[in-house]
């Protein structure tokens, strides 16, 4: 597994790369100190995830940071790593397309525990949110959502818990929540975006919810899997 850093506080992210490799939680690992030259790394080298601050000195930053890296490369997994972690905070990140955040308050074991999790194709979410919705980190880390491979579709236990959903809602919903854009989903699956948000239309209708941010949240809680 290939990991960028992005951190504009040259000190933690040569901590961070330290701590990366002594505990060999991947294989290669670089820094980048703003958007723009993540952007350009990203371009040129094949990385699988991206450890971003949220808040970088200049722009492209945060949310619209994390669409340009996706526009770049559709199945790249971002995770959000940030001093703050308000609630508004990490759903605006999950939102943007963010497959983990996690505050920079945690301990080393949490970091590389949240990053193996991510690279397995999982969520990772921190505590607390202000209704007191979002689940606990070991939870999500024992349950989370964890794809089998690029592209899996089915659900472990969809049919049970949603008999409502198609298979191809499946297919859909799990693009959703691996954090592709309506147009990389139509372009995976070979159908139309449009296709794409109707079926993500019906999806949130059968799980009870309005978005993509809370529909992450229910499958975390319910420890619903990929297979």
């Amino acid at each position: 597994m290939r990991a960028l850093i992005v951190d504009d506080h040259p000190l933690f992210s040569a901590g961070l790369q330290l701590l990366l490799r002594e505990q060999r939680a991947v294989d290669e690992v670089s820094c980048a100190a703003n958007g723009r030259e993540a952007l350009e790394r990203v371009r040129t080298d094949p990385f699988d995830v991206v450890l971003l601050d949220w808040v970088l000195g200049g722009e492209p930053s945060g949310g619209p940071l994390i669409g340009l890296l996706h526009d770049v490369r559709p199945r790249l997994r971002v995770v959000v790593i940030a001093g703050e972690s308000p609630p508004q905070r990490v759903r605006a990140a999950i939102d943007a397309g963010a497959v983990g955040f996690v505050p920079k308050t945690v301990t080393p074991t949490e970091i590389v525990a949240a990053l193996s999790l991510t690279a397995r194709g999982g969520i990772y979410l921190p505590p607390g949110d202000e209704e007191g919705r979002m689940p606990d980190p070991t939870t999500v880390q024992a349950s989370a959502l964890a794809a089998n491979s690029p592209g899996a579709a089915a659900l472990r236990g969809m049919a049970d818990a949603f008999p409502g959903l198609t298979p191809r809602q499946c297919d859909v919903l799990g693009c959703l929540v691996s954090g592709l854009s309506n147009k990389a989903i139509g372009r995976e699956l070979g159908i139309t975006e449009g296709t794409v948000k109707q079926h993500a239309h019906a999806i949130y209708r059968e799980l009870g919810v309005d978005n993509r941010t809370e529909a992450v949240y229910l499958l975390a809680r319910r420890g619903i899997r990929f297979v």
